[in-house]
């Protein structure tokens, strides 16, 4: 048995108790969909020490075990792309170099694990959406306060004024600071301004992007006419119009998608906690409204329990109330991740807001 036998398969001999320490890698996938990645390298790592090395073999039967399940977790095959690389050595990870590249060459022609990742798809920037923006930290300095977030959806500027939820208190925003890119030239995916200016660049050009934030991007903004004790991290920064700032509520109907390894099946009453973002706050599953086994199209209403594996619809109650979306309106603040003495025990995102 291989690292990768380890990681990712199950034996269906041995109890579910002994199961759940046979590794990661199926929760790792279930989780990164659950929480909204759509692009995906498998990094196929210490092929050079199978046998014999950099075994085509051993890289197509890796393949073909990992697409199935990657596919029934919802990830599109154009979407996914397997890298044959060396940690050790460093074969296929930046150049395609020594006696093992020729080894690797013999059957490999696609790109090194950096290029691959330069291939990337840039994400859509929601910009005609409401403002939304996620505070990860906070800080005091001089007068003001520093928040950093990333901006999910809308634009913000210099001047405006934001409200800050859930307390909602009223804030200006005083300063944007882009980040910086450590290099010579600012990467391509910065939009920090670049420490030389080229003869085609439009005067102010710079000066303009400095001044407001899109969707999309991670920033530093500083707060004026707000205390620093009324924010916190997690907090979510929006439009001070009523009808454009997010539902601060406790009670949602979500769909979730639970463990494989879940030992103890959900019931009505489980208590957990609902990760979102950059919050944990605590819930109760207040009704299981209906089960579908994966891979089925059988429904159950009103089921008893939730087992390992499972899709279903469920009511979940916060213990506070906190800034939530339908995932619909708002992928950020629409997906969570519910966990339950220290293990994730399902993914789900947001169907409807009740109250």
């Amino acid at each position: 048995t291989g690292e990768f036998e380890a990681g990712f398969e199950i034996n269906e001999d041995l109890p579910s108790s002994q199961q759940q320490n046979m590794g990661q890698t199926r929760e790792h996938i279930i989780l990164s969909r659950g929480l909204g990645v759509s692009q995906l390298i498998v990094v196929v790592n210490k092929l050079d020490a199978s046998d014999p090395p950099w075994s085509q073999q051993r890289f197509e039967h890796i393949k073909s075990r990992l697409l199935p399940f990657l596919h029934s977790n919802g990830f599109q095959q154009k979407r996914i792309r397997f890298i044959p690389i060396s940690g050790l050595t460093g074969v296929n990870v930046k150049e395609k170099l020594g006696k093992q590249a020729e080894e690797l060459a013999k059957w490999y022609n696609g790109p090194t694990l950096l290029k691959a990742i330069d291939d990337f798809l840039p994400a859509q920037r929601n910009v005609e959406k409401p403002l939304r923006m996620i505070v990860s930290d906070v800080y005091s300095e001089g007068r003001g306060v520093i928040a950093k977030a990333r901006v999910t959806q809308g634009l913000l500027q210099v001047g405006d004024k934001v409200a800050v939820l859930p307390i909602g208190d009223e804030a200006v925003v005083g300063r944007i600071e882009h980040g910086k890119a450590t290099s010579a030239s600012a990467s391509p995916y910065s939009y920090a301004p670049s420490s030389t200016t080229t003869s085609s660049s439009s005067p102010g050009e710079n000066a303009d992007r400095s001044q407001i934030a899109i969707a999309g991007d991670s920033i530093d903004i500083v707060l004026t006419g707000i205390d620093i004790a009324r924010t916190s991290p997690g907090c979510i920064l929006s439009h001070t119009e009523s009808h454009l700032r997010p539902p601060v509520k406790k009670k949602i109907i979500a769909k979730i998608l639970s463990m494989e390894s879940l030992l103890v099946p959900i019931i009505r009453g489980s208590q957990v906690l609902l990760h979102m973002h950059s919050i944990d706050v605590p819930a109760a599953i207040t009704k299981l409204v209906c089960t579908t086994k994966r891979n089925t199209t059988k429904t159950q209403e009103r089921p008893r329990m939730i087992t390992g594996g499972s899709n279903a619809t469920v009511e979940v109650t916060m213990k506070e109330r906190i800034c939530m979306e339908e995932f619909s309106a708002c992928r950020s603040l629409g997906r969570f991740v519910l966990r339950r003495g220290g293990d994730t025990i399902a993914v789900g995102v947001i169907e409807q807001i009740l109250g």
